[in-house]
């Protein structure tokens, strides 16, 4: 190092000043202090009267002495003012030097001689954590080759960090071993000759092992054959130094997984969330490894009074993880249910559980006498946080007895794709024991993510053409499919039997049980040659349930107006789109109409949808006069009604797009209906029953097909969500529904939804000619 005398020291202050280069204009001032003469000393920095950019660390050396280490950067002419201060009253001290006649390289060996292990581990950190971030020295070679001498310096013979797995995307598993002692790792860097880089992810400690180490696992970009490097671990109670070895022969995920190591939990969970916060493509390649190599499942099932206990649900979304199953504990043994996770200790979840009556089947396994049931808790909670959303489809759950016995619990292999979870997370709470407050804490949030991605990972439709429609339709009637195809030749039938349907109508079915493409498009296009009538299908990319299916048909229209209508719904005259479509009238500020349905004996099944409150205070949707004749005279008057079944509603196709549509928030299909008809009293415009029009509606025969639906679980979380979201707004439209006419609210000022997006009389008048 260049040496360089300072000014005269004040009151018996005798330092030693170094200094030398890291990189290019990138300098180090090392200033040795007796102590005690200053106590917190503070190095400066200046050049021709301006502050240098500097970074300081104190060191305590082993005989008494400081030493301060300062980095700093100097691209000009002239010298640099170097003032030494502290708190201690003796005064300043300065020192002067050019900076341009240093060309000495710093030595690792100079800096840390006599320095304290501690300090060295200060100095360290800094050299690796933030002074090659703030002086751009994480690419500079020769800065490179002082940080690896350094930190050889700290560790002489560094053990080895080795590959042990190729990952997805050019990643490696790096396995190593380090002290019992070290505490949790708050940063990782990896060191070579391409430059110092921080490892993003997180490395995983596991639990000491019978020599004192723990294990090390974390993931790294891969290096050609020939490149090590050091790995540089800065942790809370030290630093550590491992090199990295150079290994030709990386196994695969799969040869990896298959060992013993992949079998611990804790690392095999750890694996699984690193992978699936890569990418895409890493959360399917942790779900194959999983499904690949299961662990057991366990279980504890007896015929006596002891406690026992089976996991049976374990699904995981960004809400986090959905556990569900049942325990008995006759006597009262069980002190706390507890959850493992990747690292850390077990998490206590028993007062999570949202607990309900279950019944077993006995005769299996002991347990009972054959053809009796044996009761249980059953339960259910929602883990907020684990693993981060990744799918990790086999946790652990530990049941821990008063006694410490541990009794250990592992489901099988779980689902990891939206819809299969939804339709579990439906049927994690049998409905007559569901409360809002269940649903709330427990289910609802797994349903949103559910919703979510469907939503998100929606592929998009395809299009086939059975015959061409008019060039400027009236009407887009809009009919989704799915998995009942019954009626199809009667409801097409009809549209074809009805002249102005036929000239003016663009016809659209919408599949959503894809699975089914051949066979639909095979009816249709025998339908179009027997009939004649032109007609679109629009095949989902897979299922997305009914607001989807209605939302990708309007994408499709081009007329006007909407017709969104069921597969289950047939005319039972001609005439009925145009006696709709004239009732949507911009004087009238009407943004939606409904006809009246019928069931097949005659009797009705719809005149208008009201709301009414149950007995919990939730809001769930009734049709006015339901089972009552068809003739019978409140049903037969035209008025405005709270909202209509999305079973037939017309309406503006414009006014449908500014409202978002229908929400596939709504699991499956229900409640979205007046979910939209709620947008439309938002938006200001009126919702009408229409009597004079009439359709036979065989409700709900193809929602009764869906395997993931259970009445009562999707339809209380839709009726929920509904109060959540309009609570307010329906208590003030049902108040005003029975109101007289002069007592009702004043129409709201237009909105920029009218005239913009309501039909013109001109157009009108030309939709409904005959």
């Amino acid at each position: 190092m260049l040496s360089l005398a300072p000014a005269p020291a004040t009151d018996g202050l005798s330092p030693q000043l170094h200094l030398s280069r890291l990189s290019g204009s990138v300098f180090l001032l090392s200033w040795t202090i007796e102590a005690p003469v200053l106590s917190r000393p503070r190095i400066s920095l200046a050049a021709q009267e301006k502050r240098l950019v500097s970074a300081s660390v104190v060191l305590p050396l082993g005989d008494g002495r400081m030493r301060a280490i300062v980095a700093f950067r100097h691209g000009g002419p002239g010298e640099v003012v170097a003032t030494l201060s502290g708190d201690s009253p003796g005064g300043d001290t300065t020192a002067r030097f050019d900076p341009d006649l240093v060309h000495g390289m710093a030595d690792a060996e100079d800096l840390v001689r006599d320095a304290t292990p501690d300090a060295r581990r200060m100095l360290a950190n800094a050299l690796v954590g933030h002074w090659p971030t703030l002086f751009g020295l994480s690419q500079a070679a020769s800065y490179l080759g002082f940080l690896r001498q350094f930190l050889l310096i700290l560790a002489r013979k560094p053990s080895a960090a080795t590959p042990v797995a190729k990952l997805t995307e050019g990643k490696l598993l790096l396995e190593s071993a380090v002290p019992g002692r070290l505490s949790g790792i708050r940063t990782a860097y990896r060191l070579d000759a391409s430059g110092l880089s921080r490892l993003p992810g997180r490395p995983r400690l596991g639990r000491s092992d019978r020599t004192g180490n723990r294990p090390l696992h974390l993931i790294i970009d891969a290096f050609p054959p020939q490149a090590g490097g050091l790995l540089v671990l800065q942790a809370e109670s030290g630093l550590i130094v491992r090199a990295v070895a150079a290994r030709q022969d990386i196994p695969s995920l799969g040869r990896w997984w298959a060992g013993k190591a992949s079998q611990r939990d804790g690392l095999r969970s750890w694996l699984v969330e690193q992978l699936s916060g890569l990418s895409e493509q890493g959360r399917l390649l942790a779900i194959e490894m999983q499904r690949r190599l299961p662990l057991a499942a366990q279980s504890v099932r007896r015929n006596d009074d002891l406690p026992s206990a089976e996991l049976d649900l374990a699904v995981t979304t960004p809400a986090g993880l959905l556990l569900g199953g049942w325990y008995r504990d006759a006597d009262g043994l069980l002190d706390e249910m507890l959850l493992h996770r990747s690292e850390g200790e077990p998490m206590p979840v028993l007062e999570r559980l949202e607990r309900f009556p279950a019944l077993l089947p006995a005769g299996s396994k002991g347990e009972g006498r054959t053809g009796d049931v044996v009761r249980a808790n059953g339960f259910a909670a929602l883990i907020p946080g684990y693993a981060a959303g990744a799918p990790v489809l086999q946790p652990r759950v530990e049941l821990k007895l008063k006694s410490g016995t541990v009794l250990s619990l592992r489901p099988n292999v779980q689902p990891a794709d939206a819809i299969a979870i939804r339709a579990r997370a439906l049927a994690a709470i049998p409905p007559q024991h569901l409360t809002a407050q269940m649903l709330e804490r427990t289910i609802a949030p797994v349903l949103a993510d559910c919703q979510k991605a469907l939503r998100e990972n929606l592929p998009e439709p395809r299009i086939k053409s059975f015959g061409k429609g008019p060039a400027s339709p009236a009407v887009s009637v809009v009919i989704p499919l799915y998995r009942v195809y019954d009626f199809l030749r009667v409801q097409v039938s009809a549209f074809a039997a009805d002249r102005w349907f036929a000239e003016k109508a663009e016809l659209i079915y919408v599949l959503d049980s894809p699975e089914h493409e051949g066979e639909v498009a095979h009816l249709l296009g025998g339908l179009f040659l027997a009939y004649g009538l032109p007609m679109q299908l629009v095949v989902m990319g897979r299922n997305g349930g009914f607001s989807a299916a209605c939302n990708a048909g309007a994408a499709a229209s081009r007329s006007q107006a909407l017709a969104l209508v069921n597969s289950d719904v047939i005319p039972n005259s001609d005439g009925w789109l145009p006696g709709l479509l004239q009732r949507i009238e911009p004087h009238r500020r009407t943004g939606a109409v409904g006809p009246k349905l019928l069931y097949d004996d005659g009797s009705l099944q719809h005149a208008g949808l009201y709301f009414k409150r149950d007995s919990k205070g939730t809001w769930l949707n009734h049709h006015y006069f339901k089972g009552m004749p068809s003739g019978y005279a409140p049903a037969n008057v035209e008025r405005p009604v709270p909202g209509v079944t999305g079973a037939c509603i017309v309406m503006p196709r414009a006014l449908f797009m500014e409202v978002g549509g229908f929400d596939d928030s709504y699991v499956i299909g229900d409640y979205e209906d007046s979910d939209l008809c709620l947008k439309i009293a938002r938006a200001g415009l009126g919702i009408v029953y229409v009597p004079s029009v009439s359709l036979y509606h065989l409700e709900r025969q193809s929602i009764s097909k869906s395997l993931d639906y259970t009445r009562g679980v999707a339809s209380q979380h839709n009726s929920w969500l509904q109060t959540r979201r309009w609570d307010s707004q329906i208590e003030a439209l049902m108040a005003a529904v029975d109101k007289p006419a002069a007592q009702q609210p004043a129409p709201p000022p237009a909105s920029r939804l009218d005239p913009e997006f309501l039909l013109s009389r001109a157009n009108l008048r030309r939709a409904t000619a005959a």
